[in-house]
């Protein structure tokens, strides 16, 4: 095979997660997908590898079960591996999710002759996932260069550097890593600077969608200090909304595909009203959710009636602290006022409190179970379900570089202890296991107090 042909092929893989739970929350990877999107336009072909598909054909043709549970979200397959040595003392089981290895196995072997691999990666606590998905990728496709990508590329790219095992790293967001890694695989193509106003991520390699994620911007023009939006995306892009609508209704094709996901950092602040008021134009019944903590100051009556008059299903509030001034002192996202606002306006256009919820941050930096518990409370007042949020310590954020000035862990950590599931079980810093379990204790009861109303 020609050098010429084989870069016309690309080899795109989402990789497992490794943790000590999982839950498949609408984990589409949308960056991946739109790489795709990116290629394809560029005249090169992409084969996705979805570790986290739990429809992929092949593994429900195995035997694998989806375990669907709610609005195309369920439970990944799992399997328990060894502890990393990091975690040894935490009294917690350590899990893979996603397909099994001998099914990737087979999926590499038949992926062809490609120009390289594309990894992407999320959470920095999941490295380990992308180490061993890496790992198989060497020993199956040993003649393949592997670039890696991503969030946890981006954030710590030293350490993946180090502890990955790919042949080159592109940190950073948007297609200028894209640019890099074509560059390094030899490949001379220009992709275009307009891939997010001009292209949709490519759901094209699925065989079964019950969910699809969409994205209306990119990065948020507030600086929370425990959030990396900002350390990831440089300003504010807002997509057209007449081009998103486009972008659903062509996804509507797609019987299967029942619920729309988006996952802007800060839809609220786009023109997302005029897409609203063209998705009822066009009257496009899906059901739609939005997971992502929007900022409730936005959140005004005409906005709740448009979410209800277009079927949202799930509205996340972003509340994270009742307490006014670790409010003001994390950024300022949100007042108490804000928050009781928003819930009337979506209450008043008819969300029952299943349908909108509140975050709450759980074992933020200095925070007291007393507040935490002030939150919950005030959830049950309002009728609206609280959703804890347990806090993790994000490399490249303000909060992080506080808490290594103040000395409560070390920046070489394995990144994995800083998962919101192992930090209470050794951090000195906040709420240990027994005060988390208490609070997440005190929210399933408050859930079942609005259940019964």
């Amino acid at each position: 095979m020609t050098e010429s042909r084989k870069a016309k092929r690309i080899l795109l893989v989402n990789p497992w997660i490794e943790d000590v739970s999982a839950y498949d929350y609408w984990l589409k990877p949308v960056g991946l997908l739109y790489i795709s999107s990116i290629l394809k336009d560029s005249g090169i072909e992409p084969v996705l590898v979805d570790c986290l598909d739990r429809y992929d054909a092949d593994f429900l043709f195995s035997g694998g079960e989806s375990r669907e549970k709610y609005f195309g979200t369920g439970k990944f397959h799992e399997v328990v591996i060894p502890k990393p040595e990091s975690m040894k003392d935490i009294p917690r089981k350590f899990k893979r999710f996603g397909i099994p290895e001998e099914l990737l196995r087979m999926k590499l072997r038949s992926a062809g002759d490609v120009a390289g691999v594309f990894v992407t990666s999320m959470m920095t606590y999941w490295y380990t996932g992308v180490v061993d998905t890496i790992r198989v990728i060497h020993e199956e496709l040993p003649a393949a260069r592997i670039v890696l990508g991503g969030v946890y590329a981006t954030l710590l790219p030293d350490h993946a550097a180090v502890k990955c095992g790919a042949d080159f790293l592109c940190p950073g967001t948007g297609v200028a890593p894209v640019k890099r890694a074509l560059e390094y695989l030899g490949i001379d193509v220009l992709p275009r600077e307009d891939w997010f106003t001009a292209l949709d991520p490519d759901y094209s390699h699925y065989t079964r969608l019950p969910y699809a994620v969409l994205m209306t911007s990119l990065g948020c023009p507030l600086r929370c200090t425990y959030c990396a939006s900002g350390k990831l995306w440089k300003g504010f892009l807002k997509r057209d909304p007449l081009t998103i609508a486009d972008s659903i209704e062509r996804l509507t094709g797609r019987d299967e595909t029942e619920d729309m996901v988006f996952f802007d950092d800060a839809i609220l602040f786009g023109d997302f009203k005029t897409l609203l008021k063209e998705l009822s134009r066009r009257k496009i019944v899906r059901r739609f959710h939005l997971p992502n903590g929007v900022h409730a100051r936005l959140l005004d009556v005409e906005m709740a009636g448009l979410l209800y008059d277009n079927n949202f299903k799930t509205i996340k509030l972003g509340l994270e602290t009742s307490d006014p001034s670790m409010q003001l002192s994390t950024g300022g996202k949100v007042t108490n006022e804000d928050f009781f606002r928003a819930v009337k306006n979506l209450a008043d256009a008819g969300f029952t409190a299943r349908e909108m919820s509140a975050y709450i941050m759980l074992n933020l930096p200095g925070q007291k179970v007393e507040d935490v518990e002030r939150s919950l409370e005030k959830c049950g007042e309002l009728g609206v379900y609280p959703s804890l949020n347990e806090f993790t310590p994000i490399p490249g954020t303000v909060q992080w570089r506080t808490l290594i000035e103040d000395d409560l862990f070390d920046e070489e950590i394995d990144p994995l202890l800083l998962d919101n599931s192992m930090l209470p079980h050794w951090w000195k810093g906040g709420m240990n296991a027994s005060q988390v379990q208490a609070l997440k204790e005190m929210e399933w009861k408050v859930r079942r107090s609005l259940d019964g109303k």
